[in-house]
């Protein structure tokens, strides 16, 4: 059945209210790395005690989030392997000792982690929003406990593995990603992770990506673009998401905050030549009607301007308007130009560059 143009725009809406419900409820993430906020987890969950044997976590309280599960319990009987590991990459030296002083994570420990993730995915080919939804699931997951380095190593494996079982299934076995680990875990060590973070996180697997409302914000587009411009707008809003998966600064906002941002940056750099101006301002019309005023939303002008910082930062495809041959098409050849969407966290080192203790120490956490 094919559906009236009204119909189509109702489809529409009601897609995009139900995933901004979700986003506003169950797929809140707060700002876990503010002090107040780590103090607020050491003083719910008990604080990190150091013994001599490792670093062990402990939770004085049952009722303020899921079971912290401790080291030693991950460690197992793959504790001996894992311990070596820990030994060779400080030198010999006991993890506990190296871990004293930075127990707590930070904005670079994710970053590193996430570019790990991405370049997983992009060695086994599977869908790059995999990421987005690890670093869903992950970043929920250390809004409720206090960690060390290593619980948080092996938390955004176990992220990421779980994300790859429920949206790429039966494509990746444990072992493969236990390779990738250098041996840091084992497979009881994600098995038990997994059940604390599925706890943890209630159950709520299916967040709402910024590529996701991208898609269906995709729909408001007009009709009337043509398909060489539409799929480079398309594909440049994509790229915009993934800039900020790995960006701490977008975890507290809104993926349709980011989506909107993402998609009006790919509007504007392509220009008026590529992209009547006219069918810009019939797409923000139709966001208004969802009750989504862009001009008078403060996060997503933040979203939009900080995307923006790191594009030109980035040295990406500068605006398609700057090159007067942009979109212009010979007789019966495709546009000369097209925009790049090469992704910034491309596996260039290749897909075993697990975040190790040497790594760390260049970042002041070991």
């Amino acid at each position: 059945m094919v559906l009236t143009k009204e119909a189509y725009l109702v489809d529409v809406s009601d897609r995009l209210k139900g995933m901004r419900n979700q986003e506003a409820s169950h797929y809140v993430v707060p700002d876990y790395l503010a002090a107040e906020w780590q103090h607020g987890l050491r003083e719910a969950t008990g604080a990190v005690q150091l013994e001599a044997d490792g670093v062990i976590l402990t939770s004085s309280s049952s009722s303020a989030a899921a079971a912290v599960p401790s080291e030693s319990s991950y460690l197992g009987s793959g504790g001996d392997a894992f311990q070596a590991g820990a030994k060779t990459a400080n030198g010999g030296q006991s993890s506990a000792s190296s871990s004293s002083s930075n127990s707590q994570i930070n904005e670079l420990w994710r970053e590193k982690i996430c570019e790990w993730c991405y370049q997983v995915v992009d060695h086994f080919d599977f869908n790059r929003e995999v990421v987005s939804v690890a670093m869903s699931y992950l970043d929920r997951y250390l809004a409720t406990r206090t960690v060390n380095r290593r619980i948080f190593q092996l938390a955004a494996m176990t992220a990421l593995y779980l994300a790859i079982k429920l949206y790429e299934p039966g494509k990746l076995r444990m072992a493969s990603l236990i390779d990738l680990s250098r041996g840091y875990f084992m497979a009881e060590h994600i098995v038990t992770m997994e059940d604390s973070m599925l706890q943890s996180l209630g159950w709520h697997v299916h967040p709402p990506t910024p590529l996701a409302f991208c898609r269906d914000f995709m729909r408001l587009v007009s009709g009337e673009i043509e398909a060489a411009p539409r799929h480079d707008l398309s594909e440049l809003a994509r790229f915009m998401t993934e800039l900020s998966v790995c960006d701490y600064w977008f975890v507290t906002k809104k993926p349709s905050s980011i989506a909107l941002a993402s998609l009006v940056n790919a509007i504007d750099l392509q220009g008026p030549r590529r992209v009547d101006p006219r069918h810009k301002v019939e797409f923000l019309t139709r966001v208004v009607d969802l009750g989504i005023d862009i001009a008078c939303d403060e996060e997503i002008l933040a979203c939009y301007e900080r995307l923006r910082q790191m594009y030109d930062a980035g040295g990406y495809t500068p605006n398609l308007e700057d090159d007067p041959s942009a979109g212009v098409s010979d007789v019966g050849r495709e546009p000369a130009t097209r925009v790049a969407t090469v992704s910034p966290t491309g596996a260039a080192d290749g897909p075993d560059a697990f975040m190790g203790d040497d790594e760390l120490s260049e970042m002041g956490c070991a």
